[in-house]
């Protein structure tokens, strides 16, 4: 499934609205009797990426490569993932972290546990022997941003933005990248998005916008996917912060 607009993401509190996601295979399963739901707001299997908001009930997973790069942000329950050498990272509702593919390591949830993943599956490359970061990355979201590249003066409606960026986590192939980003007020005029895009606000106000006369507006604590190709407009009068996590697919 790939769609044409912008997604807002919708936390799906206490699992309304879910869908019956079946059985964690018992392979991948070490203690538990683990019921999952789902949602998928975006699903390309062509490319390997899908988005959306998962829920499942308390379970130990096998220790075993991650078979794929996943984001996640915890809307609810802690995680533990214990890795073959024994680090352990835990992580609490509110927290965003990264599982990178090929990563040896085990899942476990003592209760309920819901979150908004974004999974890429790279599929013109196998698991790799040795993953991209030897570890779980929890992210820092106070950590120091650095000056970065703003928007292109063509399509701005006005002067250009002080944008600043930490990228925490790049795939094997290069085309994943997941961090932060800040910027001061800025107007950009509707183009098409050059990228696949999950957007998670942590400060500020944006509208987002196709060029017509309507647009949404997002807040901190809000979540939308941007699908590339969608026209996208972007009007922020106030500083913001986000999480993104970009696939830009090579040619």
């Amino acid at each position: 499934m790939t769609s044409a607009r912008l997604m807002r993401i919708f936390p799906h509190a206490g699992g309304d609205g879910l869908e019956d996601w079946g059985e964690i295979p018992a392979a991948d399963v070490k203690s538990g009797s683990p019921k999952q739901h789902g949602r998928y707001y975006f699903n390309a299997p062509d490319i390997g990426l899908s988005a959306g908001v998962w829920d499942c009930t308390a379970f130990e997973g096998t220790m075993g490569p991650y078979s794929v790069d996943e984001f996640m942000f915890l809307l609810e329950g802690t995680v533990t993932v214990t890795e073959a050498d024994g680090r352990v990272t835990r992580v609490e509702a509110g927290e965003s972290f990264i599982i990178p593919r090929g990563l040896n390591c085990a899942w476990k949830q003592d209760g309920y546990v819901r979150k908004i993943f974004v999974i890429y599956e790279n599929p013109a490359m196998p698991v790799p022997a040795k993953p991209s970061a030897d570890h779980v990355i929890k992210m820092d979201l106070a950590a120091r941003l650095e000056p970065s590249a703003g928007p292109d003066p063509a399509i701005l409606n006005g002067p250009e933005p002080r944008c600043a960026e930490r990228v925490v986590y790049t795939d094997a192939s290069g085309q994943l990248a997941i961090g932060l980003w800040s910027a001061t007020p800025y107007d950009r005029k509707a183009a098409p998005f050059g990228r696949y895009e999950l957007m998670h606000f942590l400060e500020g106000q944006v509208e987002l916008h196709d060029g017509g006369t309507s647009g949404q507006a997002f807040q901190a604590g809000e979540t939308i996917f941007v699908p590339k190709g969608v026209p996208l407009g972007w009007r922020n009068t106030s500083d913001v912060k986000k999480i993104f996590v970009i696939l830009m697919p090579k040619q």
